[in-house]
């Protein structure tokens, strides 16, 4: 299985055209589709990222409208895997968007998708026994684990506490996240390969091959 993984184009549809036509089974969008911009903008984005050929599954960053984006997604036939699995082939893909909020007052908020860490370290256990017997093991972030592929401009770590929990005792094959645009790369936590597919809107995405040893294609402007 090969798969086109992207994240954060914050609403540039433009960006997806030179990769239609892609040689690719799978697209896995990882958060950020949009920029908190209105609906009809919002089915014009998600529209085009349908239109690309290949099956999507997504999850929400928080720059995708909660109150509206799932609705525009689902309508579009993309395939939303917040708190949720799915199973292709041989691989099996579990999902959690959005992103931990420092301040607990944010996460009040009814159109962000924002988080605990403790939510996303429960969430993503629960679901793990659903995948957790297939031959390829897959995670979909919009934020990194902490300490790995999320280091800010000035030195600071914007991943997820819980995550990493997460991915140390699950140890998946592969976690795919966005969010820090200025880490993109591949890390390692234990025998789990972490690739932070970078940002779309600026060109930047992956093509990820499961069969035998996993394997990174870069995709640069």
């Amino acid at each position: 299985m090969r798969i086109l993984a992207m994240a954060d184009l914050h609403g540039s549809a433009d960006r997806l055209r030179p990769l239609k036509g892609a040689d690719v089974d799978l697209i896995v969008f990882c958060g950020d589709l949009h920029n908190l911009e209105p609906p009809d903008r919002m089915r014009t984005v998600a529209e085009a990222l349908a239109a690309l050929g290949p099956p999507v599954l997504i999850v929400p960053g928080n720059m995708d409208p909660k109150e509206t984006a799932p609705k525009v997604w689902k309508d579009a036939g993309l395939l939303m895997v917040h708190r949720d699995f799915r199973v292709l082939g041989d691989a099996g893909f579990v999902g959690f968007g959005g992103m931990v909020a420092r301040d607990a007052r944010r996460l009040s908020d009814p159109n962000r998708f924002y988080f605990a860490d403790e939510d996303v370290y429960r969430s993503l256990t629960r679901l793990w026994g659903r995948i957790s017997g297939f031959r390829r093991r897959v995670v979909l972030t919009h934020q990194p684990p902490r300490d790995t592929r999320d280091l800010i401009h000035g030195g600071e770590r914007g991943g997820s506490a819980g995550l990493r929990r997460f991915v140390e005792e699950a140890v998946p094959d592969l976690l795919l996240c966005g969010h820090i645009h200025e880490d993109r790369g591949e890390g390692k936590i234990g025998s789990t390969r972490v690739v932070n597919v970078g940002e779309l809107r600026r060109g930047y995405a992956a093509v990820i091959d499961l069969e035998g040893e996993i394997t990174v294609e870069w995709i640069e402007p």
